[in-house]
């Protein structure tokens, strides 16, 4: 089956302090594990199993017989996309090709930030925050529950999970106090670098491959 397991680019603890290891650990080893069994086990024997996962969100998301599995397998592919938009010492002011084409959508990074502050305070429930490359210019995104730009045909640049469970354990519900961090300590400039060049080089960015961590602690679910 062409789906891989899930995995993230860095050791639980490596995002301390900004996120901690117990909340990476509850997140994508109960979370997203949970989602990836689901979907596998909805999946298997089925015409669908030989999708790629974009291929299956793709598929499922007009078929209401299918929206459970849907569900689970958008929720697979956003974390993906969000494990990647996060790195050991992120965050801060943008650089390269997204610093350019922020500077040239917003104006200035502080609109930016703005402007992404308060679109993550305008969720009511649970979402997810997009930074997309939508035709020629960024675009900031909203989805609400599991969907995702992936629907609408944009390219997904950076990701941040709005569902509480994402930020409880540090921030309670002080979603800002969690977009916040996001933004100074966390956000993975050379991933949505890394996306833009892909596009601009006319083909898809290749996917983040993580590099060696120890047995014990590597983010892989198919190693568990």
């Amino acid at each position: 089956m062409p789906i891989e397991s899930p995995q993230i680019p860095y050791n639980f603890a490596d995002l301390e302090p900004a996120m901690s290891r117990d909340t990476l650990v509850f997140h994508f080893l109960h979370h997203q594990r949970d989602c990836f069994d689901r979907m596998l086990s909805m999946v298997r024997g089925t015409e669908l199993e030989t999708l790629p996962l974009a291929e299956l969100v793709r598929a499922t998301e007009r078929d209401p017989e299918r929206r459970v599995l849907f569900r689970h397998a958008a929720e697979v592919w956003n974390h993906d996309l969000y494990w990647r938009s996060m790195c050991p010492s992120g965050g801060g002011a943008p650089h390269g090709l997204i610093g350019e084409h922020i500077a040239a959508r917003f104006g200035t990074y502080e609109r930016f930030a703005r402007e992404l502050k308060e679109a993550a305070a305008s969720v009511f429930g649970s979402g997810w925050l997009w930074l997309v490359q939508s035709a020629d210019e960024l675009e900031i995104v909203l989805t609400r529950d599991a969907d995702s730009p992936l629907l609408r045909g944009d390219t997904a640049l950076l990701a941040l999970d709005l569902w509480e469970h994402a930020y409880y354990l540090e921030h309670q519900n002080r979603r800002g106090a969690y977009v916040d961090t996001f933004l100074e300590e966390l956000v993975n400039w050379d991933f949505a670098n890394r996306v833009l060049a892909g596009l601009a080089a006319g083909a898809e960015a290749r996917p983040v491959r993580s590099r060696a961590v120890s047995e014990a602690h590597r983010g892989q679910l198919g190693a568990l």
